[in-house]
């Protein structure tokens, strides 16, 4: 009988071409628990403290809470030089993968711009950008958008697209601002879905214009098929520091009370050539990844893959893009939305009866 590694984390490890290619370099089968939500995941892992040996998670919940909890442990030595090679956009995703004091806590894979998609047939790309996320509150797209239900994203967006920074803590008074914004948002999405290969059909089928929250992961399967038209978009600017953007990168951390050995062959197998590949192209989506700055990893992608990934435009994308930190006021935010998206489809249902 095969030895079991379990991870919790983000789709596309757990199963699929890249669990079967784990399986064959390693030997070790994944057991997997997925989650849409690095808050709630946070908590989750905090609570089952022996349920995993591997957690991915985006920026910057290991380096700011797991780790401080005792959750996470550092890494081994043989991990830094892994880590310390990278250059150009790619590097800043070596910041929350170390604590404050420098030291190792995890292995950066996945990552990117995550804002909104469109379909450049019904908006141009220097519209979209222009527009930001204040695009949701135009009544021109009315019933002409869909939202990607992952709460800690829509959280985020929703304050953009209503001028605020959702990296600093929100007074009552902008509060009041950011339900106004999230009555708008709904009111006027055609539809929610946590499905964003649903919202690409939709998007490509012209019945939708754009999408939010999304981004390269999100647009790529679509692109890979070779539905150029679809393509994800970074604001020109905001009310992040002057970016209007956020970029994501997801961590890959050790439990530090795990009890089998099998997670270092994780983070082991995800720095390979082969396993960054796989990560990349996991769930039929492709997205760059931390270890592209090494160039036996980035010369294994194909032409087609890279435009996929929109590789022409990520350093631009990033640097219009505030890094996804801890949202201060991320409870009293994520319940308004939460109210207001309630709100919105019991009147949808009074409509429908």
């Amino acid at each position: 009988m095969a030895q079991t590694l379990r991870y919790f984390g983000w789709e596309g490890y757990g199963d699929g071409a890249f669990a079967s290619s784990f399986r064959r370099h390693t030997g070790l089968e994944i057991e997997h628990d997925y989650h849409l939500s690095d808050d709630a995941a946070c908590r989750t892992a905090l609570s089952h403290p022996r349920a995993w040996d591997i957690i991915n998670i985006n920026s910057p919940f290991v380096r700011d809470v797991l780790h401080p909890a005792g959750a996470v442990p550092v890494l081994p030595k043989k991990y830094v030089d892994a880590v310390q090679g990278s250059d150009g956009a790619l590097s800043r995703f070596a910041t929350p993968a170390r604590t404050f004091g420098g030291e190792l806590i995890g292995i950066p894979q996945r990552g990117g711009p995550f804002n909104f998609v469109i379909n450049q047939n019904r908006i141009s790309v220097s519209d979209a950008r222009d527009a930001g996320f204040g695009i949701a509150l135009d009544r021109h797209f009315y019933r002409r958008f869909g939202v990607l239900s992952y709460e800690d994203f829509n959280v985020m967006h929703f304050a953009l697209a209503s001028g605020l920074n959702p990296f600093e803590p929100i007074s009552d008074a902008t509060m009041l601002t950011f339900a106004e914004a999230c009555r708008t948002i709904w009111n006027s999405a055609r539809v929610v879905s946590v499905d964003h290969n649903f919202l690409n059909r939709l998007l490509i089928d012209g019945d939708i214009d754009f999408y939010l929250s999304g981004g390269v992961y999100t647009a790529s399967p679509a692109r890979l098929a070779g539905h150029h038209e679809i393509k994800a978009i970074t604001p020109s600017s905001g009310p992040a520091g002057g970016r209007g953007g956020i970029a994501f990168v997801e961590i890959n951390a050790l439990n530090a009370r795990a009890s089998s050995g099998g997670g270092e062959t994780f983070l082991d197998f995800i720095l390979s050539d082969v396993g960054a590949v796989e990560a990349s192209m996991a769930a039929g989506a492709c997205n760059p990844v931390f270890q592209m700055s090494r160039k036996g990893v980035f010369d294994c992608f194909k032409r087609e893959q890279l435009h996929a990934m929109q590789w022409d435009d990520f350093e631009e994308d990033m640097s219009r893009c505030a890094d996804y930190a801890i949202v201060p006021s991320y409870r009293e935010l994520v319940d308004v939305l939460r109210r207001e998206l309630n709100i919105e489809n019991e009147k949808r249902l009074g409509r429908e009866t």
